[in-house]
Formats: C-alpha cells, structure tokens, sequence
C-alpha cells in the first residue's frame, strides 16, 4: 500500500499542518508581508472567508460592501449589501452568510447572484460573529447579539434568493511586499488552580424561537455578549468582558460559569480538540487556556501587547492571533511558552484572521483599510523519504457516531527517517479524497512499537457517505505524505 502523495486539505481546515509550528520552517524565520488596498476608501474591513478556489472574500462595515480578492491576478470586485456587514461565513456551496450589526439582520448572498434577508427578531442586537456548528437547519449557525445580550442560533430550513445575475467589475489592486522578521520572546506562564471538586455555577437561561432564530438571553444584562464558540460536543462557549466564561448547553438551556483572574477581560474565545478554551484577555493584554475538567486557568502574557483581538487554532495546539491595536499579527506556542510577533505598518489595526490551505495567514487590517497575508518562503530541503517497511500499521480500530469518528492505529516504526513524524488520515469515496472532514494530526515522537489516535469530524451541513480510510505518514508542511494503509470503512456520516 506504501505510495507516495501531497498532503490533501479537508473543507478549509488543514490536515498536515497543522504543522504550522512544528517544523522548523514556520515562524521561525521571515516572512513576506503582501498588503492589497481596498479601492472604497475608509471602508473598514472586517470579516475574512477564504474559498476553496483560493479567492478571499471581506466585509467592509463602514462601506456596506462585500469585497472579493483573487490573490492571483491581483483584482478586488465589491458588491453593496445591507448596512454594517461584519462576521462572514462560507457554505460549502459558494454562498456567503453576514451579519449586518445595524440592519439587524442576517443577509445570504451569491456574490454573482441573488440575495435573502432574514431580520433579527431581538430589535437593536447588534450581531457581528457567525460560527458554524450541527443542527436541524439547511445551515447552522451560532451569533452574539452583542448588544442584545443574547447568544443565538441561526437554522432556516430552506434559503431562497432571487435570481439575477450581478456584473461587479474588477479594479486592479498592486500588491504591497515586504519581508517582516518576528520579534521572539519566551513567555513564563500565570497559573490559575482550579477546584475540580468544586463545580462551576449554573444557572437556566431564558430561550425563545421566532422562525429561523432560538436565542438565549445572558442573565448578565449589564455585559455585552463578546463572541461565541462551538465546542465539538455541541456546547457553546461565549465570553462577556470581565464576567465569566460562559458555557451553554442548547439541549438543557443550561449555563455553566467559569470565572477569570481579577483584571481579566475575555474577548476572542475558540475551542480546541481537547476541549480546552483558549481566550483573548484584553484587560490584560494576554492568551488565556480554561481546562473545564479542572478548572484550572492559564494567562500568558502577550510581550507588548495591547488588544488581543480574534483567534485562529490549528489542531496541533497552536494559536495565531491579531492585536488590534498593537498592530501585529502573532502566533503562540503554549508547549514552549513562545511568541512570534510579526509587525504590520503603523495603524493597520488587524481584526479577524483566516488560515489558508497552503500555511498563510489572512487577515483584515481595519484603518489600514487593507486585507494580509503572511506566508512563509518554501522549503530548502526536500522531506524526509520514508524507506519501505519502516512504518508499519500493524492494527487500527475505528469508532464511528454521526459525525465524528476514532481511529486508533498500532504501528511499529524503525525510526529511520527521523522523529518527529505525524499521521494524517483521508477520508475516501470511490477513491476520491472527500471534503470537510478534519482531523488534527497525531505526532509520533519515539521510535519502537506503538499507538496513535486521530478524532475525525465532519464538518459539512448534509449527510456524507464514505467506503475507505487513507493513512499517510507526513513530514512537512509543504513534503508529501506517504500512504501506509488504506481501510475498507463504510459509514455514513450526520451531522
């Protein structure tokens, strides 16, 4: 089964690197800054959506636009939507979803195409992040009310739009390059103990439905709802400045209470792959971790910094990051306690930030008036080749339930092209890699017999089936994985 092959990207998030962080390449050295200017002046961009065909799509909240951005030609097209387009999601069909803070609304729309509109029924909720998560609607998605002090899921069962067909012509933008080297600096972390014999507070939040929208009102009526994650057992987390963390349970209407540090203030909140909560801290400039099982709360305190602004997590544990006003992009690495602080021009103001299939980092620069990207120059070396016979799986179980699946690999490992390597895994039907599935990769860092365990998830909005599980050793972001077993895996995945 040994073959060799270039590591496959499942649905936007990355399968290998996932390895941003891990190999010797990222953030390690310099990388090139390319800044494309926005022809709507003062226009505000702010949220950020990266397409399968390599094109970037922005909202512009002070010029009521939608941009999109074809990075290989240079272009940017705007198309007029309703009034404060903010948070923006991408459906698997091209489709884009926004939250339009003062119309109060959520606004679909074909970017060459038709629109539908679908009022917030909270007057006045100010809505400004869009999170995709499961649930009964033809798509599903978790929002604050920020000023309404709500959390709320959005799932219309049918989405029709009108159907004309809209010419946004094209203006050439010229790329701004530059090579930016990060300022690095290890970090000693502020440990916060917690109690896990002592649950956290409860309480019953209030819930109403009106057509496509459930919402769930804070009880902290003098807080505004910052962000919302969803976790990938269906919980949603959601923080409130200074007041605790929150996490709602949409099944039983429940929410628990994690409390933060005196001086902390939550912003950004994202959920990892085991289950920790990673947080912006802007009161004190700082990433935040909460373990739920323990309660146990870790601060790193960000060098310089000043507003922590959005989070972006790759499923290897690392974590880059905006900094609104301290004008730079960074990425952390809580195994090491390090950050790599990359500088952007003077009143960029950084917001929201998107992680690319090939390792770059997208982002909005609000008063810059720009949309980023940081990538890092290719690879010198070709990767380690993986001699026949030196990695063999020698036993795999699979567990599978809706749509999330386990996959436990026994292997022995001669250890001849080096440690550490990664195992990835496919997802296949008919031979044909499928789309949106993720799975972080598991790291093998000893040679000898072992075990290795990969979480899959299925992120798409409808059912998905699939015959064959791929496993490939992988080496580096940019080196190909070898295929080391192919898994006869019949399932039907819902979401």
């Amino acid at each position: 089964m040994n073959g060799v092959r270039r590591p496959r990207f499942l649905g936007g998030v990355w399968l290998v690197a996932l390895f941003l962080g891990l190999t010797p390449w990222t953030a390690a050295q310099t990388m090139e800054l390319t800044l494309w200017r926005i022809p709507t002046a003062n226009s505000l961009p702010y949220g950020i959506a990266l397409a399968p065909d390599g094109k970037v799509y922005f909202t512009e909240f002070a010029g009521n636009k939608v941009g999109q951005l074809d990075p290989g030609t240079s272009e940017i097209r705007e198309r007029t939507v309703g009034a404060g387009p903010g948070g923006l999601f991408m459906n698997e069909e091209g489709g884009l979803f926004v939250a339009l803070a003062q119309d109060n609304a959520i606004q679909f729309l074909l970017f060459t195409g038709g629109t539908a509109s679908w009022p917030l029924p909270t007057p006045g909720a100010w809505p400004e992040v869009l999170v995709p998560s499961s649930g009964p609607g033809k798509v599903n998605l978790w929002l604050n009310e920020r000023l309404g002090r709500k959390i709320a899921r959005f799932s219309p069962t049918a989405i029709y739009v009108t159907l004309p067909l809209i010419h946004t012509p094209s203006t050439p933008v010229a790329p701004e390059k530059s090579m930016v080297e990060p300022v690095v600096q290890q970090v000693t972390p502020l440990v916060y103990p917690g109690n896990p014999l002592l649950p956290p507070p409860i309480a019953l939040f209030p819930v109403t439905t009106f057509g496509p929208f459930t919402e769930w009102s804070s009880l902290a009526s003098d807080r505004y709802v910052e962000r919302v994650a969803a976790a990938p057992d269906g919980r949603v987390w959601f923080s409130q400045g200074e007041a605790p963390l929150c996490r709602l349970d949409p099944d039983t209407n429940t929410v628990l209470y994690y409390g933060l540090p005196a001086g902390s203030a939550a912003l950004a909140v994202a959920v990892d792959a085991t289950g920790h909560v990673w947080f912006s801290d802007t009161g004190r400039a700082a990433l935040g971790r909460l373990d739920p099982t323990t309660g146990d709360l870790t601060l790193w305190l960000i060098p310089g910094g000043q507003q922590p602004f959005a989070l972006a997590l790759t499923p290897v544990g690392e974590i880059w990051f905006t900094d609104r006003e301290g004008d730079l992009v960074g990425l952390f690495r809580p195994h090491t306690g390090e950050f790599f602080l990359y500088p952007l021009p003077s009143g960029s103001h950084p917001l929201f930030l998107a992680l690319g299939q090939d390792g770059a980092v997208w982002f909005t620069a609000e008063r810059g008036n720009y949309v980023g990207r940081l990538a890092g120059p290719p690879l010198g070396t070709p990767p380690r080749p993986l001699p026949p016979e030196s990695f063999v799986v020698t036993g795999y179980a699979v567990s599978q339930s809706r749509n999330t699946a386990k996959l436990t690999i026994s292997y022995t490992y001669d250890g001849s092209a080096g440690v550490p390597i990664w195992l990835g895994v496919e997802v296949l039907r008919e031979g044909q890699v499928l789309s949106r599935f993720s799975a972080a990769p598991a790291v093998i860092e000893a040679t000898g017999s072992g075990k290795a365990s990969l979480l899959l998830t299925y992120q798409g909005t409808g059912h998905q089936s699939s015959d064959a599980l791929r496993i490939l050793v992988l080496f580096a972001l940019e080196g190909p994985g070898t295929v080391v077993k192919e898994i006869v895996f019949r399932a039907t995945w819902i979401p």
